[in-house]
């Protein structure tokens, strides 16, 4: 049988597969027990299926449906990917409302893990712009939406795929005026410099995130860059298809289906896991020193969308980079707390983040890749985003002791008030879990409405212990 794992590449599970050719072809599946698979790319075992369950694949199910250039409202099934998206939406003047660093995540993937961007801070996560869902239960097939069984709705929408195969979606869609991003990269010395720098320009810029090196100490602890961009404006670069848009003609996919015109491709690929000497602490430090040393000062530039959004997406297989043992993305966020009334009183979020940055710091754990960026409240049944700052950063797996102090770093969240990001997960414990997820209860009630005798399940619902409600 064929090995899974997700994107850190631990843990791994074996599994049959099963790969239905169109939406036809799923009934004959959807009796089985099963989990849904787009590529694979959460980090940890949410994508894994339990034992006993198969790995449902969408990889063909990716038919776009329709697309109409006056709303800006596409349907398409739940396997086409957030890169056949852009190729169809983008030459038309629109962009995707919520990105997640990469273009390779399907659209049900998406849902699933209700993905949030650099834009989190003013437009929130994917589910503020889905208006509607269909969604292969083991209790029947349902259309949903936030006024069509609203329950369903809010426990798909990050649900991690418990409540069944999302077949169909409606989203809507972003207008552009260009194909360009105007970007503004800014330096930080430390933490301080780091939080001041968001207060100055998140008002100014629909996007924002930050790059930091994680294992710098004392004054220069938190150091980066600042990562800010828009949309260039009407006029400005390349200006897309107004005349398409204003037609008003809907595209439908019938036979055959649209496309992808196939641009999104890695320019190099990782061609073998990294020897794990490559992962000590001095050549990481090293490699961070190096990429803070050459970001300059201030400076401007207007750059093609996918440099801005998707800059790993140029290295194929770049998680080979970690190593055999593969990797852990941590991502937390920490809450601004009540009394966080005004941009000058972050005071529970930021000194939250500077204890989780001198808990790396110490300890060694830093890697080639940790962003920070600022966030608004997610309205799902089991959300992630809180006002506040998140923190993402991947970290080699050497040894049980990076399990043991990644166990300590939770105890660490926990006292600030915040929360794992459960697609990035792989090793959470059931305890952390529902301290940091008190709605996990009423969540489960609703898959449980919807899912009663666990025909989809994952490897990551058993780890936490979702079941035992």
């Amino acid at each position: 049988m064929p090995q899974f794992s997700g994107w850190g590449r631990n843990p791994v599970v074996t599994a049959q597969e099963r790969i239905p050719e169109n939406s036809g072809q799923l009934g004959a599946f959807l009796p089985l027990p099963y989990l849904p698979r787009g590529l694979g790319r959460s980090y940890g075992d949410a994508c894994l299926p339990a034992p006993g369950h198969v790995s449902l694949s969408t990889a063909r199910l990716k038919r776009m449906l329709s697309f109409n250039p006056t709303s800006g409202v596409l349907d398409a099934e739940g396997g086409v990917t957030l890169a056949e998206i852009l190729d169809v939406a983008v030459p038309r003047g629109y962009f995707l409302p919520v990105t997640p660093g990469t273009r390779w995540v399907t659209l049900g993937g998406a849902i699933a893990s209700n993905v949030h961007g650099k834009n989190h801070h003013g437009s929130g996560s994917l589910e503020h712009f889905l208006l509607e869902l269909e969604v292969a239960t083991p209790e029947g097939v349902f259309v949903c939406s936030p006024q069509a069984n609203p329950d369903l709705f809010r426990a798909t929408v990050g649900g991690y795929g418990l409540t069944g195969l999302i077949t169909r979606a409606k989203v809507r869609m972003k207008v552009v005026a260009s194909t360009q991003v105007e970007c503004l990269r800014v330096r930080a010395k430390g933490l301080e410099d780091l939080f001041r720098l968001f207060d100055t320009h998140d008002g100014d810029f629909e996007y924002s995130v930050a790059w930091l090196d994680t294992l710098a100490r004392g004054r220069g602890m938190g150091r980066g860059v600042l990562m800010l961009g828009n949309h260039a404006g009407a006029g400005k670069i390349v200006k897309v298809a107004e005349t398409v848009r204003s037609q008003g003609e809907t595209m439908r996919s019938m036979d055959p289906p649209v496309e992808s015109m196939g641009k999104a491709r890695a320019a190099v690929s990782v061609p073998f896991p990294m020897p794990g000497f490559l992962l000590n602490r001095f050549f990481l430090s090293a490699f961070n020193g190096l990429f803070y040393g050459v970001s300059g000062g201030s400076r401007r530039s207007v750059e093609a969308y996918p440099g801005f959004f998707y800059p790993l997406d140029r290295i194929g297989a770049w998680n080979l980079l970690y190593g055999r043992k593969g990797f852990f993305q941590y991502q937390c966020v920490i809450p601004d707390g009540e009394d966080a009334g005004s941009v000058g009183n972050r005071n529970v979020s930021e000194r939250g983040i500077e204890a989780v940055l001198a808990f790396l710091s110490d300890h060694g754990l830093g890697a080639f890749l940790s962003v920070l960026k600022r966030c608004g409240d997610d309205q799902v049944m089991l959300p992630f985003c809180k006002k506040g700052y998140t923190l993402a950063l991947d970290i080699p797996y050497r040894s049980g002791e990076t399990l043991r102090l990644l166990d300590r770093l939770d105890e660490l969240v926990l006292r600030h008030g915040g929360r794992v990001y459960l697609t990035k997960d792989a090793r959470l414990s059931p305890s952390a879990f529902r301290a940091m997820y008190p709605e996990w209860r009423g969540w489960m009630e609703t898959v449980r409405k919807y899912n009663p005798e666990a025909r989809v399940d994952s490897a990551m619902a058993r780890r936490l212990g979702l079941w035992d409600a």
